[in-house]
């Protein structure tokens, strides 16, 4: 295929022109077949060969396929505020230990050490006033070693912050920093895994704010009551409510919430190392609590405490903060999307883990495309479709659409044609879905399996066009 969303994506980054063209068409054939596996996404024994010797190139490694993804990520930023939302997820590769091996310098234990893979930790930016994805500014991918000694071993309290995995999320956000204009404003978001003093201390500046769950009790400067106990007994500043979805911790409901809001000093905490670290850090501390009458029986409220280095005037603010919190579900989603729920990439079957590393960064881009597809279909915006599809399969919606759409007014594709939205409705027409809005909306692997078919029948409409052209038949 000549003409792809991806073209030019590894220009000037990989060693030749030919190994730039072979990872672009492995990130179009992932998305065409919704498979990570060669042997699925691969129509020839040629193509098999051509993606197996690029994924063990080694004259360039993932983290060269990660500029392309950046690259990627800065020409799509259109906003002056940004959110970047940062999470860790592991790829499991134990049951392929057969054909990769212990030796493997790039496979390592996970959580549970009996098993073997690697950890992945992107930020994912996404432009709060488009409510979609940006791009990926930084991707950070590594490996434990099967000899690595214990917390207790290594002195873990009094490590340097820098020789710890917990790096990874001052690391990021550097890197980020980096990437991104200087006349742009972006908001770093973690989980309680990211509630570090260090982060508190080195990332914020003028242009960057932070909006973290806050895991830790942590003490006051120059009080006797904590942080947890400060906003417990702090005024309520007001109540709203929002949408509970269910999930095995949780019944579905409308939660009734109270709001409480302080400026707090956060002290650097008494059994860390404090070298030039300052005594405290000045941050807006959240509190949005589950109010007794809609907690069900048998469960515990909903509770979100959050700090940021955003200031608070109002509850408007907060309730802003909080809003910008709950897109963290987007990278939730994109990890179930690569694994999961779309392209099962601990299935790959492949001999080396930095050829799974490769694929991984691959991967995630391809699965942006997927969620963004997705997510498009709940977006007022009217983005273009070129965003994710080339000219060529404009075209061939354009032509298809009648067959994807009904007599009736109810399976009318509703969107304005050429938009991201149109064509997101099309593709979810394709993987099996209604099109009636009262049955819910299309889910990833509906997508997915869309995109699938879409891409075989635009192949073919193609091919029949280059036909009829030939025979002097059909001409623009």
């Amino acid at each position: 295929m000549n003409d792809n969303q991806f073209n030019g994506f590894f220009e000037s980054i990989l060693p030749d022109p030919r190994s730039e063209k072979r990872a672009e068409k492995i990130m179009v054939d992932l998305l065409n077949f919704g498979s990570v596996v060669v042997n699925k996404f691969c129509k020839t024994h040629t193509e098999k060969i051509g993606a197996y010797r690029m994924l063990g190139n080694n004259n360039y490694d993932h983290d060269d396929l990660a500029k392309g993804v950046y690259r990627s990520c800065k020409a799509n930023v259109h906003n002056v505020h940004l959110l970047g939302i940062q999470d860790t997820t592991e790829l499991n590769f134990t049951y392929h230990m057969g054909r990769i091996g212990k030796e493997d310098a790039d496979i390592g234990p996970v959580t549970n050490n009996d098993n073997a893979g690697f950890f992945c930790h992107p930020m994912l930016v996404i432009d709060p006033s488009h409510q979609l994805p940006v791009g990926f500014s930084s991707i950070n991918v590594w490996n434990r070693s099967w000899d690595k000694l214990s917390r207790h071993e290594r002195d873990y309290h009094n490590q340097d912050i820098k020789e710890k995995e917990s790096y990874r999320w001052i690391r990021s956000a550097l890197e980020t920093k980096e990437l991104l204009a200087e006349d742009i404003c972006i908001t770093i978001i973690g989980d309680r895994e990211s509630d570090i003093y260090d982060e508190f201390a080195e990332i914020p500046d003028g242009r960057t704010h932070l909006l973290i769950r806050s895991s830790i009790n942590r003490k006051l400067f120059g009080e006797k009551q904590n942080l947890f106990e400060k906003l417990s007994s702090s005024t309520q500043k007001a109540t709203y409510e929002i949408d509970i979805h269910s999930n095995p911790k949780r019944t579905k409901r409308k939660a009734k919430m109270s709001l409480k809001y302080e400026k707090v000093k956060i002290n650097h905490p008494i059994n860390r190392p404090k070298g030039n670290k300052p005594d405290y850090v000045e941050m807006w501390a959240i509190e949005a609590r589950e109010l007794p009458e809609s907690v069900p029986a048998k469960e515990d409220p909903v509770l979100w405490r959050l700090l940021t280095t955003h200031s608070i005037n109002c509850v408007e603010d907060a309730l802003q903060y909080i809003e910008w919190y709950s897109q963290r579900w987007l990278i939730e989603e994109l990890f179930r999307i690569i694994k999961s729920k779309g392209l099962c990439i601990e299935s790959a079957q492949l001999e080396a883990g930095e050829g799974l590393k490769k694929l991984c960064i691959l991967a995630l881009q391809v699965a942006l495309t997927i969620m963004t597809l997705k997510l498009s279909l709940h977006n007022t915006h009217k983005i273009k479709a070129s965003l994710i599809f080339s000219e060529e399969h404009i075209r061939f919606l354009e032509v298809y659409m009648e067959e994807l759409e009904g007599k009736t007014d109810k399976l009318k594709n509703p969107y304005e044609e050429g938009t991201v939205q149109w064509a997101s409705w099309a593709i979810a027409r394709l993987g099996g879905w209604s099109g009636y809005i009262s049955q819910g909306p299309p889910g990833y692997i509906t997508l997915k399996d869309g995109l699938v078919r879409f891409y075989d029948k635009s192949d073919s409409f193609q091919m029949a066009l280059r036909y009829l052209s030939k025979k002097d038949v059909y001409k623009d």
